[in-house]
This record gives structure tokens, sequence and C-alpha cells, in this order.
């Protein structure tokens, strides 16, 4: 399994709602919905929950960072674990990061060959107010992976990290949760910068800041991530 923080990229884009209406959207073409689970919410409904997080947030003024935390955690090819599993180490790896207590909203795809879950964690504590980053996440994060693995019996993956910054996160993605993951990630992390390219200088910037590439293909141009895919 990999589990991935996706980070939202500039500090005007802490869009929790934006975030969570896409991985929740049944209807949606990129991916197919599973299990969706609300944690430390009052709210029992989506919108709901989505309020309740933005009020949340809404009471920490100081923090000039990013509020919202995305994260991915993918499985092997073929693995199915059950609800019960998916929760539990949901849980875990929260708890990991040090947001145990923090208001989420996770949903499963499965979309690709790999089963993924999409978690939307506020940074904000619900009653603290304050604002948690995790300290060397990926460390914690491949720690947790490797400890889970081995706890629910999951094929072990390589948790050495490959690439860095944005290119491998992108790679991991292409890789783990597929190529809809990838437009959904461009739309809500960067569709505003490349919209906002005033020349072809600017827009390949822009491409090469994200970890993505603008490319000449038949009669038309296609972005690829940083692997080439």
């Amino acid at each position: 399994m990999i589990a991935k923080h996706v980070p939202m990229r500039s500090l005007g884009k802490s869009d929790f709602a934006g975030l969570v209406n896409y991985v929740t959207d049944a209807q949606s073409k990129d991916h197919r919905l599973g299990q969706v689970q609300i944690t430390n919410c009052d709210a029992v409904s989506v919108q709901d929950a989505i309020t309740e997080v933005l009020a949340t947030q809404h009471t920490n003024t100081r923090a000039k960072g990013d509020k919202t935390y995305h994260l991915i955690v993918s499985f092997r090819a073929g693995e199915q674990p059950s609800a019960d599993t998916l929760r539990a180490i949901e849980e875990r790896i929260c708890a990991g990061l040090g947001y145990g207590e923090h208001q989420r909203v996770s949903a499963v795809h499965n979309d690709t060959d790999n089963l993924h879950i999409h978690i939307a964690i506020n940074k904000i504590h619900p009653t603290r107010n304050t604002m948690h980053e995790p300290y060397y996440s990926h460390r914690a994060l491949a720690e947790l992976c490797t400890a889970l693995e081995r706890d629910y019996g999951l094929e072990r993956d390589n948790h050495e990290p490959r690439q860095r910054g944005a290119e491998g996160r992108a790679a991991d993605m292409e890789q783990h949760a597929g190529v809809e993951s990838l437009v959904g990630w461009i739309k809500r992390e960067c569709l505003d910068e490349i919209k906002g390219a005033q020349s072809w200088q600017e827009l390949h910037q822009v491409m090469r800041d994200n970890g993505l590439e603008l490319r000449e293909r038949a009669n038309g141009l296609v972005i690829e991530a940083g692997d080439g895919t």
C-alpha cells in the first residue's frame, strides 16, 4: 500500500468543500464511489460535515498556511480489504499523523485496478482551534504503511522515495490512483493557474512548477505527468 499527502499547492486553495464534493460525487465520470465516512463531526451528511468543517476552519484566523490535508491511501492491484479493515487503516494513519481527533471525510474509489481512499482532513483542531502540520510526514507515512501491511497481511510496497516534490506525487497518483485521479488533481490544484497563463511560456512554466508537461500528440495536445504517463 502507498499513502501520500497531496498538497493543495498555494495558500489560497484551502478548499475543503471542493475536495470533498469531488471525491464523494457518486455521479462523477472520473471515479466509481464506494464507502464514504464522516469522522469527528456532529454532522451525519456530507454537506453538513463540509459546513461544520468550514466553520471550524474560520475560527482560526491566525493560520496562514493551508487548512486542509488531502491524503490518498492506495492498495496493490487485486487487493480488496474489507470495509472494517479500510476503516481501521484510515484510523491508524490519521492518528499516526496526529489527526486522530480532527474532523475528516473519506471516500473509497474503485475506478482503477488499485482500490484507494481519499481522505480530506481539517488541519484545525475542532476544540483547541490550533492548526496541526505533521512533522516529516513522508517518513511517518512510510513507517505506518510498513506496519499496516504487516498487521493486515497486505502485499508489501517499496516505501523508499523514488522522486521528489510534485513530480513524485504526480507519478505515484498516476500509478496507483489512476488517470482519473490525476485529472481531478489538476482540476483542484492548478487549473486556475493554467487558465491564468497569458502566454505559451507562462503555460509551460505553470506545467513544470506542478510536475506536468504539455506535449503534442496526433492533432492535439496532452498533459503528461513527470514520468511520461
